[in-house]
């Protein structure tokens, strides 16, 4: 029952969402996450948002369109991007404003040249923008947003797309097809680059746990006798 998940966060829902993909997927596995989905908190719903990518169903993007709303986390765009959402879809969405325009931002952010900023599971995905536009258009697009609403948050993604404009349009296959998500969300190790992803990604994990331990001993209070 959806109910019983109401609370429950990306982490906790990572075993009964895989069950799902295992046992019921495509359509079953969607209708699942967003009978749970709906149950929730706005915030928590904005950070699980990232689970409708896995199901690796494009229908997603009409649930996704018809449900984002404040807090528009990163999450959102991310899914989009992942199912790939073409550009007009997201050209749309920038028009239209509020909760769209700024999951439109983080869309395109999403589309950028897999970084190691970006989760293991979106780096091996590397989600390529379809439809992609012109260079100019894509400016122009971009220009357009900025004129209608200027806020720090939209300056602030505008102006790392511009930078990272080469990146989101270029022009490749993208690393795991929309249709396998469900499978490299169950187990990515069978996918190109995913071992020497993990890798790295186990090495910084590890790297800042260290850290962390060793700054806990530096400021621990010191024992009276030591």
């Amino acid at each position: 029952m959806p109910e019983q998940y109401r609370h429950f966060d990306s982490r906790d829902l990572s075993a009964p969402f895989a069950e799902q993909l295992i046992n019921n997927p495509a359509d079953g596995a969607l209708a699942w996450l967003t009978n749970i989905l709906a149950t929730q908190s706005p915030a928590l719903r904005a950070s699980n948002s990232i689970l409708l990518g896995y199901t690796g169903n494009p229908a997603a993007i009409d649930w996704i369109e018809s449900n984002v709303g404040s807090p528009v986390s990163s999450q959102w765009g991310v899914a989009a991007a992942l199912l790939g959402t073409p550009w007009p879809r997201i050209a749309g969405w920038l028009q239209r404003g509020g909760p769209h325009r700024l999951m439109a931002l983080d869309t395109l952010l999403a589309y950028r040249k897999p970084a190691v900023n970006m989760s293991p599971l979106e780096q091996v995905a590397a989600p390529v923008l379809p439809q992609a536009p012109s260079r100019t258009d894509f400016g122009a697009a971009l220009n357009a947003c900025l004129a209608v609403n200027s806020t720090p948050r939209i300056q602030s993604s505008i102006a790392a797309l511009a930078r990272l404009a080469d990146d989101i349009l270029r022009d490749e296959a993208r690393g795991v097809a929309v249709t396998d998500l469900p499978r490299l969300y169950l187990d990515p190790a069978p996918f190109r680059e995913a071992s020497a992803i993990l890798a790295r990604h186990n090495a910084v994990v590890d790297g800042m746990r260290e850290n962390l331990q060793n700054l806990s001993r530096e400021f621990s209070p010191k024992s009276p006798l030591g």
